[in-house]
């Protein structure tokens, strides 16, 4: 019976270390925090990764759209020399269009000075921010001059 008696006694010891470990030890806490805290920086790093690439994409569509814009305009001219693009059609305080024409470059020799065919030119559409003049993004498109005949 003693070895009965025994496992009574130790019963209780047990049952009070259990109760002391049911709570977290400052240990744990600390390496808890220290766990979400390198979790919420790296969350935080990736969110404004995506804000940049998000401005960056719509800074990029932006420019696009003012220069499909321009373009759309100054390929309703058979000319080259179009009236300056009303303030309707383009009025973006930040940026500005610079449109100029040139030969088309590139051609194979067979394809130039052709008799009766009509010279190709190439419309290259700048954009300019205002604030420093600086060329943001270009565009060009080659478009047949029609105004020329081709038997220069």
């Amino acid at each position: 019976m003693s070895h009965t008696g025994n496992i009574l006694e130790n019963r209780p010891k047990r049952c009070e270390r259990r109760l002391r470990r049911r709570g977290f030890t400052l240990m744990e806490v600390v390496v808890a925090l220290a766990i979400l805290g390198m979790a919420l920086a790296g969350f935080f790093a990736i969110a404004q990764s995506a804000t940049r690439r998000a401005d960056k994409a719509y800074q990029n569509w932006r420019q696009m759209h003012l220069l499909s814009q321009a373009a759309e305009y100054y390929l309703l001219f058979p000319d080259e020399e179009p009236p300056p693009m009303p303030t309707d059609i383009f009025n973006d305080p930040d940026y500005q269009i610079e449109a100029s024409y040139s030969d088309a470059e590139g051609l194979a020799d067979a394809y130039n000075n052709l008799e009766g065919q009509a010279p190709l030119r190439t419309l290259t559409l700048d954009l300019v921010r205002i604030s420093d003049r600086q060329v943001v993004d270009s565009l060009k498109i080659d478009r047949i001059d029609y105004n020329t005949s081709g038997s220069d």
